[in-house]
């Protein structure tokens, strides 16, 4: 059976960063919602000021900033009014819209009060799905607000009684139900509470990550509970984009810990497969100093990337520290002027700000750790081959020395007198060049040559064995 329930509203707080495109989203659907389900031909037009927070209506006045306009829609073939407020504003660097659609409390003539309709009258308010959160599409989010009063009849019971809260609560559920279109999944229910007197209830999980949706049942027992949300609306607008705020940075913040939990992974397996397969010996063949000189381009590269991975998920837990203070000051402001309410069920936000900063600050731990894995082996790696570097330059340095010490003693040796040579080669005749013919000299010149190489070689192996000897001992 389905309730009846007196002058259901529905009221959409959208936002939308300035910077994101397209600029006009919000003033675009919303007079894509008016004029092609309502069937409003005047358009919401908008004039940009500058401030911190502006009213943008193009014809607004000191005592009006809100778009209103009215409608009818059918049910059960009766022709019923509808009533619509839209507020456009801008709150820093985010554009905000308010669209309120309601059965008016009193007829077009008011005189008297408008009758109680089905719950099924909200499905009126929200055709074809076109407030929810996919048709919007704003970058930073939505809360979806819906109010409608207990029938007259009903509001004499004392609705804090057990029983009588279950029954408050499948109203909720029923009302919600008729208001989203049957092909769309609920959200899931978080909490219940009690707001200026009046029971609220509030679906949609804040940690969830996958098609969020947040709408807030509000059934209003007493007068008191509409009046202040009037009086409080601009507060409210503020508090609904502060929390936007900080479930859509959480968000992305998710998407990012996906981004580097894949990153680290990749890292450790780098960073295990290098060591397992570490060079054992202490120089390095040139194929293993070309692939780390290779290893060391992209390790540092990768080092970046995942240090610019560790900087976004810092910096969306700063952006929720911000709005979650912003949020806190907005409902401080409200408590001052409303000393006598209780606001626990909006304070609840405050354990999801807490829950957020505890698991990304946990998170920051956890990965910082890829960073330290990152300059680890960067630096094991440059150590190796700075270290391999070194030998090879020694070598050629010894190699050069060994090198000119063998043509310095070659040189001294060729400048002896070669009659000890000569003698040798043919003790009978003398090698005087070019007198003594063609082959005897070539003979001799070759010899000469030979010898006073072999001369230098055999000091160059000397002076080895002496390097060798020397460099054992400042090992030892």
């Amino acid at each position: 059976m389905t309730s009846k329930v007196y002058a259901p509203n529905v009221h959409l707080f959208a936002f939308h960063l300035k910077t994101s495109k397209p600029t006009t989203l919000l003033w675009d659907k919303c007079n894509q919602i008016i004029s092609q389900k309502f069937g409003v031909t005047k358009q919401l037009e908008i004039e940009e000021e500058s401030g911190y927070r502006v009213d943008l209506l193009k014809d607004k006045t000191t005592d009006d900033v809100a778009f209103h306009f009215g409608s009818n829609v059918t049910l059960d073939n009766t022709s019923l009014d509808v009533s619509g407020v839209a507020t456009p504003l801008r709150i820093q660097d985010t554009y905000a819209l308010a669209l309120n659609l309601r059965r008016p409390e009193q007829e077009e003539n008011q005189t008297q009060r408008t009758q109680p309709v089905p719950s099924s009258f909200l499905e009126k308010l929200n055709p074809a799905g076109c407030l929810m959160p996919d048709r919007i599409s704003s970058s930073i989010g939505q809360t979806l607000v819906l109010t409608v009063w207990y029938t007259e009849q009903k509001r004499f019971i004392p609705w804090k009684l057990l029983q009588n809260r279950q029954e408050l609560r499948q109203l909720a559920d029923e009302c919600l139900r008729a208001f989203i279109p049957a092909q769309i999944p609920c959200p899931h229910f978080n909490q219940e509470g009690e707001l200026f007197g009046s029971p609220i209830f509030e679906y949609g999980v804040p940690s969830q990550q996958e098609k969020y949706c947040h709408i807030l049942v509000w059934i209003f027992w007493e007068a008191e509970a509409s009046d202040k949300f009037i009086d409080y609306y601009s507060n409210f607008i503020n508090l609904f984009c502060y929390r936007n705020k900080v479930i859509r940075a959480y968000q992305l913040n998710r998407d990012v810990y996906q981004v580097i939990k894949k990153e680290y992974q990749t890292i450790e397996q780098y960073f295990d497969e290098t060591f397992k397969h570490w060079p054992a010996s202490q120089s390095l063949s040139q194929a293993e100093l070309n692939k780390f000189k290779e290893d060391i381009k992209s390790v540092s590269q990768k080092a970046l990337d995942y240090s610019r991975l560790l900087r976004d998920l810092d910096h969306y837990r700063l952006t929720i520290n911000i709005n979650a203070e912003n949020y806190k000051r907005e409902l401080r402001d409200i408590s001052g002027k409303l000393p006598q309410d209780d606001l626990s069920f909006l304070e609840t936000f405050f354990n999801d700000c807490r829950l957020f900063q505890e698991q990304i600050q946990s998170d920051l731990g956890y990965f910082g750790n890829g960073a330290a894995l990152l300059e680890q082996a960067l630096s094991a790696i440059r150590a190796r081959v700075d270290i391999d570097q070194a030998e090879r330059e020694k070598r050629l340095q010894r190699s050069i020395a060994l090198v000119g010490t063998g043509l310095a003693v070659s040189a001294i040796s060729a400048q002896t007198a070669g009659k000890p040579l000569e003698s040798i080669i043919d003790p009978k005749q003398s090698l005087d060049c070019p007198s003594s013919g063609v082959t005897p000299c070539l003979t001799y010149s070759v010899v000469f040559v030979l010898f006073h190489v072999a001369v230098g070689a055999i000091a160059a192996f000397i002076l080895n064995g002496i390097i060798n000897l020397v460099s054992k001992d400042v090992n030892k």
